[in-house]
């Protein structure tokens, strides 16, 4: 036996907290003394509790005197009672031996002001243990039972009067179930000396016996129902009764009325009448044990062998159903001194297979007249016979016609009495206990409360025949919270807990007959918890039960019938209260309250929950690799990337699982694709965002199949078993099988019967055939376990499993993750878009520091793993790794995955180092940083073959990098400039040139005119580079520079070629465009002759250099458009603003002719020539188009609407232009196509995070490679087709997901004409799906129009 201690005064009042689903501020679960400030429903109690641990000990009899014995006798002797009990015997378990304690403990301390008043030994079998029952850990001592059936502990008097003899208690509490009516245990404990507390044997004989109840019934003239003590007395009518001198009914009386086998039971039910049909009931039953409903012969002939299977030895009797009928309770108590109050009642009609689901007090559905009547025949009853101690009288009542039968006496304490406390402030286990100790009920102070005495401590008697109790104002609905799988009728389920998440408040409060850890076995009752709702209504109750049930959280093993109970609290009939006794089974056989979620979210939930025990334990089977010693790591691949299957409603749902962040699972079937952040709380549930709602996961796997819990709402999702077999979903034995051996069964009809959580059930065939035993009688089954093999009558019926070949109805929300993250995420090994988040990484990102940070952390992060590997075994790394790591030998699996992940990593590596490339442009500083610098350095260093790409692009940054300061840059120029050796034509062709063209405008007012005039030039050269420039002259008159040149297309014959003019004015600082530009023009138009200005199409330019200006844009325009005549006489199509800026590029505004010398926002800080050579005028003429910011020097960015005239419900397609041009020769060799071509990419990428862009814009690249090139056309086409199949194949991924359907490539071909001039070949090569083939290639040589210079005609190569 151990032995348990308790904290003091404080822990009692905790009692109602100490369940594991109580908290520490949760209201006292129970009643309280009357005078005390914390009664039912309100108060709280202390938040701490202390437990000491138990050792084994003797029988301690010294008990009953340790613990302030005064107090309890005084109060005893005080109330005129004659027995103080001080040590009790708790002969139950689970619920009611939970309850008792916690019930008589709380009284002893609010009564007595010492929670230890009173000893508690409990009784507790293997089972109880193992389950970690409540009740075990509430006791002060415990004795362990024999195991197995309640015949063997509970049930079994010898046993029970054997531990309360060796424990030396004063009394014996029964509870309710087990051996609490069978008269044996409180006569022999009579003999013993010993007190039960209940009533005497002879009368718990008469009243407890659901036989002797009803013959007693009708002797006292209480209407009964026909059943079968309905015949056989006076004229064949009702039996009556004479007692015997023990006060019980003589045995030939008893036996007339009983149903000794199959034979009799059909005889009394041709009596009864099978129309409204009939009650099969165990005397001894109870709790829904031992009663079954038939309406014909046969069911009643099978019904007879699993009642007298379920409760055996007990007597049978049948009773007619009494239909449309209430079932109402009468709460009544007796003592030893002939009174008998009653307690108000209860409404208990909600029953399923006569099993109480709801209880609720007071019956407000009896009329009050009708129900005081209620009250006092029970009390007359009850007093008649001298009852003593806690009982229960029901009745059947039909509220059409305010009819009532009696029913049946419990002579016990009923599951739902704290109903009855609830609503009268009247704690039962202690009010059993204070009758039980002598105390006459008129001296019980709760109940001198209830009966609104001013003394509650007073002694004068009460009449309660004649007294009325206070009106009850407040009413509680309570719930069972039991084992039972509702999708299944019912049935009873076993196994373990992990825990019970209940939240009491001051409306609702539950207890639970299990702690965490523990579970209900196969011998145990299936109700382990019950929750109680108050409110002044009986609407604000059951709403406070509802949310209450909303809220509960089992997890374990086991099925509860929590979210069913919600479903029957909202339905109308419950709401209206027009419920009879045959309700609930009515909807059970209908199927018309049920609990169902969407097909498609239980799918997904449970491949969120198979995903994670996946990864969990696929994690785990490498870690205890690694503990053994082993190196391989084969498997970690498996723990992010895998396959899983679910089975649902005959349809399999094949998905491919990859993990794009440690919490991020993504979901793919059938080609769609799903992101779900799941996270794990503490409890291990889960927590899962899909949908666009927040779910709840939970579940496990089971012998047949997996168990979901979602949102709640339970969903057994079977495992796909042959079809021929026959399995058990419960855990308990096999009684009988119901055929023999090689018969025919049908679908749907019974085929065996199994014992259960102490009830008989059948289980029905799934499918019709020949059936084979495969267990005996007897045999003791698991859940999943085979009952029995079909030979099938029709295979062809058998429902074939058919795959998912759709895409789920589960709207797939974008998961917003910033760039910083996702770089992390794919640098830690999960899946990504590497591309995408290099992007997104520096999306934000305003200045260069900010930007280093960034790349040098991530950078820095790649460098951390692969450093480990580089240049060394795999298998030596790992074995260091583990042996470094052996307190968390995840963080090797972390750093492997990562390593293993070289493909996205490298890719990722190499997005960032494009993205540094940037800084000088984006930033405006050449140099970089030097930590940058170092980091990259570092990559450079690496010797793997893996690294090859990264260590060149790495080496290639530094070498760029290396770029001397602003100012050293210019002076370096500027020396160019004043080196009487320097080519002026070759330095503007140069490629080393394509940064320094802005670095030529800084010197347009250097104070050397030399320097001016050899900047002015070489800038009109590389602008115009593209073109034919037939003379240039550089005049610097008071040191103003004005170049004048003329040129003509180069792509154009010179024999149609259009001569055209330009000039580039240098506006010294200090003076005004308006003022200034007059003269600029006069000048300009006294070089021209009169051919040359006048025109009928604009062909000549001007540019401004505006030194020390502003960028007073409609300053300028104004003074630009003052002078529109001049300018269209002198045939001018566009003049150019430029407008140095220190240290940085200077500022391009253009103003075009088109537009009446307006400026263009298109064209805005864009060369003077790049309109024309990006071909922006053939896209406006097509497209709306709004300019996107870009990265590239060279590069522009447009989103295009296409215009059309007629209206578009959805808006005009987008197309994403990137149009660039391209300083390099190589653009048709294999890297240059490859590097000018990823960088398209990356500027398209950055686009299309813009909002602006819709997710169905097609995206088009457009590149101008200004060098020109030497060979023929068709030899350049064909490089262009092979490179273009290459890149394909290596950008397929990219170029399918920016959505790419065209690119073109403009190239130059140098070639001579006709006469032997020197010409230019303009080729355009394309790769465009428009055809319907993707990328297609194909070539043409461009005919432009000698004035626009517009290609007016494609000649197909």
């Amino acid at each position: 036996m151990l032995k348990r201690g308790y904290a003091l005064a404080a822990a009692c009042l905790a009692a109602a907290v100490a369940v594991t689903a109580f908290t520490p501020n949760a209201p006292s679960a129970f009643v309280s003394n009357p005078n005390a400030r914390n009664a039912l429903f309100g108060g709280s109690a202390p938040s701490t509790h202390e437990l000491s641990m138990s050792t084994v000990a003797e029988p301690d009899t010294s008990a009953s005197t340790s613990s302030t014995p005064t107090a309890l006798e005084d109060y005893v002797k005080g109330r005129g009672g004659n027995l103080p009990i001080k040590k009790v015997l708790i002969a139950n378990n689970g619920m009611a031996a939970t309850k008792s304690i916690l019930s008589m403990r709380q009284w002893a301390y609010m009564e007595l002001g010492d929670e230890r008043a009173i000893q508690f030994v409990a009784m507790a079998t293997a089972e109880d243990l193992k389950a970690n029952a409540e009740f075990v850990r509430l006791a002060d001592t415990f004795v362990e039972v024999p195991a197995g059936k309640n015949l063997n502990n509970y049930a079994n008097v010898d046993v029970i009067t054997k531990v309360a003899k060796e424990q030396g208690v004063d009394a014996v509490w029964p509870g309710w179930g087990h051996a609490s009516e069978n008269p044996k245990l409180p006569n022999t404990l009579k003999e013993m000396g010993i007190k039960f507390i209940g009533p005497p044997g002879p009368v718990m004989s008469v009243l407890g016996d659901k036989i002797a109840a009803n013959i007693l019934a009708q002797t006292a003239g209480v209407s009964s129902i026909p059943w079968s003590g309905s015949y056989g007395g006076p004229d064949d009518g009702p039996l009556q009764a004479e007692l015997t001198e023990e006060g019980t009914i003589p045995d030939d009386t008893f036996e007339q009325a009983t149903c000794r086998n199959v034979e009799e039971a059909v005889e009394a039910a041709k009596k009864i009448g099978y129309e409204n049909g009939i009650m099969i009931k165990a005397s001894e039953g109870g709790g829904g044990k031992g009663i079954r409903f038939v309406d014909n012969e046969e069911d009643l002939k099978n019904a007879y062998v699993q009642v007298s299977n379920e409760v055996v030895g007990s007597p049978i009797f049948l009773m007619q159903l009494c239909k449309n009928a209430r079932h109402i309770e009468v709460q009544i108590v007796g003592d030893e001194h002939g009174n008998a109050v009653a307690l108000n009642g209860r409404d208990c009609s909600t029953q399923r297979r006569f099993q109480k689901i709801f209880e609720e007090g007071p019956p407000v559905i009896v009329p009050p007249e009708t129900f005081r009547q209620m009250e006092r025949a029970a009390q007359r009853l009850t007093q008649s016979i001298g009852y003593v101690g806690a009982g229960t009288v029901e009745y059947l009542f039909n509220a059409d016609t305010g009819n009532y039968f009696f029913l049946e006496l419990n002579p016990r304490l009923q599951v739902e009495h704290p109903v009855t406390e609830g609503i009268t402030g009247t704690n039962l286990p202690s009010t059993q206990l204070q009758v039980a100790m002598g105390i006459p009920l008129y001296n019980i102070p709760a109940v001198r409360k209830l009966y609104g005495k001013a003394d509650v401590y007073g002694t004068d008697p009460i009449d309660f025949l004649e007294e009325e109790y206070a009106p009850i104002g407040s009413h509680v609905i309570a719930a069972r919270i039991t084992a039972e799988n509702p999708d299944e009728g019912f049935k009873p389920t076993s196994g373990s807990i992990e825990r019970i998440k209940f939240q009491s408040t001051s409306d609702v409060w539950g207890y639970f007959s299990v702690g965490a850890n523990g579970g209900i076995h196969e011998f145990a009752d299936s109700q382990f918890g019950h929750l109680f709702a108050k409110g002044p209504t009986r609407e604000a109750a059951r709403k406070a039960l509802v949310l209450a049930l909303k809220e509960i959280e089992v997890r374990g093993e086991i099925r509860t019938t929590v979210e069913y109970l919600v479903q029957l609290l909202e339905t109308k009939e419950f709401k209206e209260n027009t419920i009879d006794t045959s309700w609930l089974d009515g909807l059970i056989k209908e199927k018309s309250v049920y609990v169902e979620k969407p097909e498609h979210d239980v799918v997904l939930g449970a491949a969120i929950l198979k995903a994670y025990e996946h990864i969990k334990e696929e994690t785990a089977a490498v870690v205890e690799s690694f503990e053994k010693g082993q190196v391989s790591t084969a498997g970690i691949p498996g723990i992010t990337s895998f396959n899983l299957e679910i089975a649902y409603k005959d349809t399999k749902y094949p998905f491919h699982v990859e993990l794009t962040a440690p919490d991020v699972y993504r979901f793919t079937i059938n080609g769609n694709s799903i992101d779900v952040p799941v996270t794990v709380t503490a409890e291990g549930g889960l927590v899962a965002v899909f949908g666009g709602e927040t779910h709840r996961i939970d579940g496990r796997d089971e012998p047949l199949g997996l168990r979901l819990s979602l949102d709640g709402v339970t969903i057994l999702m079977p495992t796909i078993f042959d079809p021929s077999e026959l399995r058990t979903d419960v855990t308990g034995k096999v009684v009988r099988y119901l055929q023999d051996s090689g018969a025919d069964v049908e679908e749907g009809t019974p085929y065996v019967e199994v014992e259960a959580m102490k009830m008989i059930m059948p289980i029905k065939a799934t499918e019709s055939g020949k059936i084979t035993h495969a267990m005996s009688p007897g045999t003791v089954i698991s859940a999943g376990d085979l009952l029995a093999s079909l030979e099938l009558k029709d295979p062809s019926k058998v429902k074939k499993i058919l795959n998912f070949d759709g895409a789920l109805d589960v709207s797939a929300a974008e998961i917003e993750t910033d760039g910083k993250t996702a770089v992390a995420n794919i640098l830690a090994g999960y899946n990504g878009d590497a591309e995408a988040a290099a992007q997104a990484a520096f999306a934000d990102v305003s200045d260069l520091e900010s930007a280093s940070s960034t790349v040098i952390e991530a950078l820095n992060e790649y460098l951390r793993v692969e450093t480990i590997f580089d240049g060394k075994l795999k298998d030596d790394v790992v074995r260091q790794l583990a042996k470094d790591n052996t307190a968390s030998l995840e963080t090797v699996i972390d750093i492997n995955r990562a390593h293993q992940a070289g493909d996205v990593r490298n890719k990722l590596v190499l997005a960032l180092l494009r993205q540094v490339e940037t800084f000088s442009d984006r930033f405006g500083e050449g140099a970089l940083p030097e930590d940058v610098l170092a980091v990259l350095e570092q990559l450079s260093a690496l010797e793997g073959r893996e690294y090859g790409e990264i260590t060149i692009a790495a080496g290639e940054i530094i070498r760029q990098a290396k770029v001397p300061a602003f100012e050293i840059r210019v002076a370096d120029l500027r020396k160019q400039l004043l080196d009487p050796e320097t080519d002026f034509v070759a330095l503007s062709k140069s490629k080393t040139l394509s940064a320094g063209v802005d670095l030529l405008v800084d010197l347009f007012s250097d104070e050397d005119a030399k320097v001016r005039a050899a900047a002015a030039e070489i800038y009109v050269r590389r602008v115009y580079r593209a073109h034919r420039i037939i003379d240039l002259n550089v005049a610097d008159v008071d040191g103003i520079i004005a170049c004048n040149w003329s040129f003509r297309f180069a792509d154009v014959p010179e024999d149609q070629s259009v001569v055209r003019n330009g000039i580039l004015s240098v506006v010294p600082e200090g003076t005004a465009l308006d003022s200034a530009l007059p003269k600029i023009l006069d000048d300009f138009g006294g070089k021209l002759g009169d051919a040359d200005a006048a025109s009928d199409n604009p062909v000549n330019v001007v540019h401004l250099a505006l030194v020390g200006a502003s960028d007073d844009v409609a300053g300028n325009e104004k003074a630009i458009t003052a002078e529109e005549r001049k300018l269209n006489m002198l045939g001018v199509r566009t003049v150019n603003t430029i407008i140095p800026v220190a240290k940085k590029d200077p500022s391009y505004y253009a103003f075009p002719q088109c537009d009446g010398y307006k400026e263009d926002p298109l064209r805005r800080n864009m060369r003077p020539t790049f309109h024309h050579l990006l071909e922006l005028g053939r896209l406006d003429q097509n497209f709306v188009l709004e300019r996107l910011p870009a990265v590239g020097r060279n590069v522009q960015v447009y989103i295009g609407s296409e215009k059309s005239s007629k209206p578009m419900r959805t808006g005009p397609p987008q197309v994403l232009f990137v149009r660039g041009i391209s300083v390099s020769p190589g653009l048709v060799s294999m890297a240059g196509a490859e590097r000018a071509l990823v960088q398209g990419l990356d500027e398209l990428e950055r686009a299309q995070a813009n909002s602006k862009v819709n997710t169905q814009a097609s995206s088009r690249i457009f590149l101008h490679s200004l060098p020109e090139l030497e060979g023929t056309a068709e030899e350049v086409a064909d490089k262009f087709s092979s490179v273009m199949d290459t890149l394909k194949s290596r950008l397929a991924d990219r170029l399918l997901k920016l959505r790419v359907d065209e690119i073109e490539v403009k190239v130059r071909i140098e070639s001579t004409d006709d006469s032997g001039n020197p010409i230019i070949t303009p080729v355009r090569l394309v790769a465009s799906s428009m055809e319907g083939e993707w990328l297609k290639t194909a070539a043409f040589i461009e005919k432009p129009d000698p004035v626009t210079g517009v290609t007016r005609e494609f000649c197909v190569l």
